[in-house]
This record gives structure tokens, C-alpha cells and sequence, in this order.
């Protein structure tokens, strides 16, 4: 086989990655990400599937694409997550192809999501696709050894240092956050009707609050505070779910009481005095996990 160009070589990234965590693969999803015809995306599967890795994936018609056999093994990906959320986080834009490829003068910090297995996720997504209950073996903090429970996922969330599904919890009878690094063995599909994102109320509310410089560090700490995060008129608005109101704060150095404030090195972002009542409602409620 001769040397592949860069480009067909990250097409092939994204094409295992996708088949890998996901389970499914259709031509439409490479002709839309990277703007290529229906025939070269099918000459990309099929030099995957022949060359590549030969006997790796199989057709189902009832999924309408390709599914990886069950010996699959990757040949161009570690089988990291973080390699998925790259590839995720880039969907439709530019940067996919500087995301894909590696660069001897840039590094990032390895994340610790090896615990998160594809076949969870598969299960995961197909069940969010099509409403399912599934049945998982799952572990917490106030209950550590690994028990059953009956969840409806909806959607996948990575919070900046880890992934967690929204479900519907069947035991609690709300929804809740399981996180997949807590999840043990297969996901299994039962009986037990689903219940819709629509009732997920925490998730369909808009919240939106401000953050500003810690008002504790000097005024030229202050200017650069503003300057490292983009804000305007010294204000960083943010909007999002009430379901993720606590994992958006979690990824700022945040002071949420005045011991933390005092100390403005360590947390240089408190939130604007207005916007505490806003946020009140939420920071417990809607990150409640397991």
C-alpha cells in the first residue's frame, strides 16, 4: 500500500473513533464533517476495512451502516475517550483537522478517563437515540460496591474532567447523573418503559450568571483577569442548563464564600453580587449523581 496523504490518514482517525465509541458508522457522517463525496466516504471504509484493519467492521442493515466485530481492536487510536471528545468537540468545524493530528510543539494534559469503555458508550448513545431503559451495575460514594439500577440516559455530558449521562433514575423517580467511570460491565436494555427528556425540567431551564475578577486582587491583577477571560465591561456572562450549572462552575476558579475569597490568588473569579440567588436553586439539586 502506498504512503496515505495526511488528509485520507484523518479521515481514517475519525472513522475508527467513530465506529469504536459509538458503534455505528454511515457515509453521511463523513461526507458532512469533512465535505466529501458518497463515493470517497465508501473508499474510505472500504480501504479501512480491507487494508487497514481487514475484517474489523461488518454492515448492518439494520443499523444502516457499519458496526465493529466484536474482536475489533483499533489500530490508529489508544481506545482513550479523551480521543473521542477531541474529535467530538471539533464536529463541524475547521479546527477538526489540526484536532486530528498530532504536532511535536503541542502537548496537552492527559485526562484520567480510562475507566470509560466504548461498549458503555455505544449502549449509551443507542439508548439516547432511541428511548430505552437500561439496566447497569453501578458504584458511588455512599454505596461503593457495584448494584444494579434502572436508568433512562438522554444525553452525554463531559464536564471538562469527566463524563457523566443525564438519565431518569427508576429508583429515585427523577433524573439524575451516573457517571461512566462508575459504570460496571454491559449496559442491558429491559422491559420497563422509558421516560422522555421532556420531563427533565432541570434540563430544558435556561440559567445564565455572570462572573467577574476577584474584587480582593489589585486593580492591574484585576485587568488581567478580564483580559485572560475575554470579558466585557469587566463582566463574563454565562448561559446554560440548570442541570449543568454546577459542572460550568466547576471549571472556573471560582470563590463561593468568603474564606475562598480572601485568598484571590488561589480563586481570582467570584460571581457577580446580583447573580447568587440566581445560581442558589441549582448548585445542589442539579448535580446530584447516582
Amino acid at each position: 500500500m502506498s504512503e496515505l496523504r495526511p488528509e485520507v490518514i484523518q479521515r481514517l482517525k475519525a472513522l475508527e473513533l467513530i465506529v469504536l465509541w459509538e458503534g455505528r458508522l454511515a457515509t453521511p457522517r463523513l461526507c458532512d464533517w469533512f465535505g466529501i463525496s458518497r463515493q470517497q466516504a465508501s473508499a474510505d471504509i472500504k480501504l479501512y476495512q480491507t487494508e487497514i484493519n481487514p475484517q474489523s467492521l461488518e454492515y448492518d442493515s439494520s443499523l444502516r451502516g457499519y458496526k465493529p466485530v466484536s474482536s475489533f481492536r483499533p489500530v490508529y487510536c489508544d481506545g482513550h475517550v479523551n480521543e473521542y471528545l477531541l474529535l467530538v468537540a471539533a464536529h463541524g468545524s475547521e479546527p477538526m483537522a489540526h484536532v486530528m493530528e498530532s504536532h511535536p510543539n503541542i502537548a496537552a494534559v492527559q485526562l484520567p478517563d480510562r475507566a470509560v469503555r466504548p461498549e458503555t458508550v455505544r449502549e449509551l448513545l443507542l439508548a439516547c437515540r432511541n428511548p430505552a431503559s437500561l439496566r447497569i451495575h453501578y458504584a458511588s460514594m455512599a454505596n461503593p460496591e457495584p448494584h444494579p439500577r434502572e436508568i433512562v440516559p438522554h444525553t452525554l455530558v463531559y464536564s471538562g474532567f469527566r463524563w457523566h449521562v443525564r438519565a431518569f433514575c427508576h429508583k429515585r423517580q427523577q433524573f439524575r447523573d451516573f457517571l461512566l467511570s462508575r459504570m460496571y460491565g454491559q449496559p442491558e436494555r429491559t422491559d420497563t418503559l422509558p421516560v422522555t427528556d421532556n420531563e427533565d425540567t432541570l434540563w430544558h431551564t435556561k440559567v445564565s450568571f455572570r462572573l467577574v475578577a476577584n474584587s480582593r486582587l489589585e486593580k492591574n491583577q484585576q485587568r488581567l483577569i478580564e483580559h485572560d477571560y475575554a470579558m466585557q465591561n469587566g463582566v463574563l456572562s454565562i448561559e446554560t442548563r440548570g442541570a449543568l450549572v454546577h459542572y460550568s462552575l466547576q471549571r472556573y476558579p471560582v470563590a463561593f464564600d468568603q474564606a475562598q475569597s480572601k485568598n484571590a490568588l488561589a480563586y481570582p473569579l467570584t460571581l457577580h453580587s446580583e447573580d447568587f440567588p440566581v445560581i442558589a436553586p441549582y448548585m445542589f439539586e442539579s448535580w446530584g449523581q447516582g
